[in-house]
């Protein structure tokens, strides 16, 4: 039987054999990856498109086997058949939050009437075609086709951080690109779409059920041609990242309550994923002084002539956009300059990303501004302001895709000789602005830099020793930095707020008003020191409508033990989940018995073998959700973050929730009747068969809590 790698070297791809196999991809799961997965695993747009065509021709040379034909004797040449159900839902199905999108062509019908069969089938492909690229673009997944009518799902198979932001981008991308098509027999096409975001089941047999799954088709009936509208919690989830039109409430069939309609007018301006989220205001920063006196220190010795970096590395929502607004703040307060990046997980392929983003915000294009003046604003802004020389400009307009050959000639040179102009022009550039004024680079998220970025950042860092410039990376700590060994660059890494911190945090967010005792536990427990997850869950249990204020304290109406993950930040928790693929079912009874359990009972309780469970155990660990205590069998495992118990109950569905329960009181039943019951730490959340067995939980901690 033909191997995997035989197979990409016959393609022409083994170069990427090593990444296939560092990703755990084969023949069993190759055919379940998209254009969008490829791209992340490295794969250029050429070797995307050969693969898939490879694999395109590999599948139709298999011929089908009728269902009562003998099995072969012989191994095919290769298998294409998944090996497990693992990465997919089970018939049971999946509870997962989507965001759902709803694409319709408009005049479809009239057309069809009007135009021969043929040339309505090449109309609906070449439809399909161009929505298909915008939605897989933003790991979007199409789940149905259905004449004139798309329906693609945001968070599944795969969940991604800001799932509904993507859903929006890629539904503006869609009627952006259709406008630019011509069509034979219509023109431009027009469509209208609709996004909603919600609770849905997605079983293997690519079978979908959910609210958000109508409210998204309504939602498209109240959309103009040509414009996308969203329902009230996708405004809420994609926030101030878009400029939206409020069409107030609507009535719309089949939906029980009357629904607030927002239509998309565009992408804000705002310089950064940080700034666009804090646009209501930010919550005053507590617990991170040391921090920001070390970057004050440093700033004072690029002041003094001895360029400084530091990289300011933590998990997401740890709190690094929050300690850069604040050091900008001070530092814009006593007449420095700020030179803002902002990296995007939306053009992690894009040369030059942040530094194009950069140039626009600055010079303010105009969607309809001809070249010329484009050109003119370059010009003043390189030659005039900055001392460049006129020459420099050209490479920054080819980099922004300005036409500039008729002004300038020409550009004889290698692509690599351009490509090291473009480099050592951008660095000229910071140069030359930290010198004129006394400045702070502030580049952001940098674990989404493409790689001419990261090329940019390596001639800039190797120069800084001798420029009055304080840079400040930051980044999560799956990044591995290239730059930690020179001397001028220094390394922090965020750690998590102490329970007094994130009890100033929470005061401040509800006015210094007491909560009920349970409930502050159950937030301070759950938030694990984590600011954005205390600002969110606060926030969410104050916008419930069970929070009543009475004088100096506000009373609770809802159980604390009930207390669930905000809609805002289940995207993120899922996604970290998603990537485990065979960890999944692990972590999943790990969070049933408890954020902390044994080797010995999780072997008991998971219908696998040692060797299976060793491999998910070892993901679970190195994907960073978890740690372990000793080694196996007398091994503790400890969730990282309170949250991933949550996520498995939000996500199990009811029949697999039951299993699972299920068989932790067999355990608890099987313990019992034994002399030696399991470590009382690792005991399921359901209560023990017997009194003299209490597992070590408070009272009203129990399974069904979790929900």
């Amino acid at each position: 039987m033909k191997s995997f790698v035989e197979w990409l070297r016959e393609s022409g791809l083994e170069r990427y054999a090593p990444v296939f196999a560092e990703n755990d991809i084969d023949f069993s799961n190759a055919r379940t990856l998209s254009e969008a997965d490829l791209r992340e695993l490295g794969l250029t747009l050429g070797h995307r498109k050969n693969f898939l065509a490879a694999l395109a021709a590999l599948e139709a040379s298999i011929p089908a086997r009728p269902a009562n034909a003998p099995a072969p004797t012989h191994a095919p040449a290769v298998d294409l058949r998944p090996a497990t159900n693992a990465a997919r839902p089970s018939e049971a199905g999946e509870r997962r939050q989507l965001t759902v999108l709803f694409c319709d062509m408009v005049g479809f019908t009239e057309l069809a009437s009007r135009v021969d069969p043929e040339i309505l089938r090449d109309i609906i492909r070449s439809y399909e075609d161009a929505c298909a690229a915008s939605i897989t673009r933003y790991e979007g997944y199409v789940f149905q086709c259905q004449g004139d009518g798309i329906v693609a799902f945001f968070g599944y198979p795969l969940a991604h951080e800001g799932e509904a932001e993507r859903a929006i981008r890629a539904a503006l991308e869609i009627v952006a690109s259709l406008c630019k098509m011509d069509v034979s027999e219509v023109g431009h096409l027009q469509v209208r779409i609709g996004i909603a975001t919600g609770l849905v089941v997605v079983s293997s047999a690519e079978k979908a059920v959910g609210e958000a799954i109508n409210l998204a088709s309504r939602l498209q009936n109240v959309a103009q041609p040509g414009s996308v509208v969203v329902s009230e919690r996708v405004h809420r989830l994609a926030g101030a990242a878009f400029d939206y039109e409020d069409l107030g409430e609507q009535t719309l069939k089949g939906i029980a309550r009357p629904t607030r309609v927002y239509r998309i007018l565009g992408v804000s301006e705002a310089a950064s994923r940080f700034e666009a989220a804090t646009q209501e205001g930010l919550t005053p920063m507590v617990g991170r002084e040391q921090e920001i006196a070390l970057l004050l220190e440093r700033w004072q010795l690029a002041q003094d002539g001895e360029g400084q970096v530091v990289l300011l590395s933590g998990d997401s929502g740890i709190g690094k956009s929050r300690i850069l607004s604040a050091l900008r703040e001070r530092l814009e307060a006593t007449g420095a300059g700020t030179l803002r990046f902002q990296c995007s997980p939306y053009y992690v392929n894009s040369a030059f990303w942040p530094s194009i983003e950069n140039f626009e915000r600055a010079l303010k294009f105009a969607r309809d501004e001809s070249p010329a003046a484009k050109l003119d604003k370059l010009e003043a802004f390189i030659v005039t302001r900055y001392g460049r020389p006129l020459s420099d400009v050209r490479f920054v307009a080819s980099m922004l895709s300005i036409p500039c050959e008729e002004r300038y000639g020409a550009i004889s040179m290698t692509p690599q000789k351009h490509k090291d102009e473009t480099l050592r022009t951008l660095v000229d550039l910071i140069e030359a602005a930290a010198r004129r004024h006394p400045s702070v680079m502030l580049f952001e998220d940098v674990h989404w830099a493409d790689p001419t970025t990261l090329e940019v950042l390596d001639l800039l860092i190797d120069r800084m020793r001798s420029i009055p410039l304080l840079i400040v990376l930051t980044h999560r700590p799956e990044f591995q930095s290239r730059w930690s060994e020179q001397g001028h660059v220094s390394a922090l890494n965020l750690s998590k707020l102490t329970r007094a911190q994130s009890m100033a945090i929470l005061s401040k967010l509800v006015g210094g008003k007491a909560l009920p005792a349970a409930l502050l536990e159950q937030i301070l427990a759950r938030t694990d020191g984590v600011p954005l997850f205390v600002e969110e869950l606060t926030k969410s249990i104050v916008e419930s409508g069970q929070v009543k204020e009475i004088g100096d304290r506000y009373d609770y109406s809802g159980a604390a033990h009930t207390v669930t993950i905000p809609a805002t930040l289940r995207d993120s928790l899922t996604a970290r989940l998603d990537r485990l693929i065979h960890g999944k079912e692990i972590a999943q009874i790990g969070a049933a018995i408890g954020r902390e359990f044994s080797y010995e009972l999780i072997s008991a309780v998971a219908a696998m073998g040692k060797a299976q469970l060793d491999d998910a155990l070892a993901r679970l660990i190195t994907s960073g959700l978890a740690f372990r205590r000793g080694t196996p069998p007398d091994a503790v495992y400890t969730f990282k973050h309170a949250w991933c118990r949550t996520q498995r109950t939000t996500r199990c569905s009811r029949a697999a929730d039951r299993s699972c329960t299920q068989r932790l009181r067999a355990r608890s039943r099987s313990a019992s009747r034994t002399s030696r019951p399991p470590s009382p730490r690792c005991w399921p959340i359901t209560s023990p068969p017997q009194a003299s067995l209490k597992p070590p939980f408070r009272s009203g901690e129990r399974l069904a809590s979790w929900r």
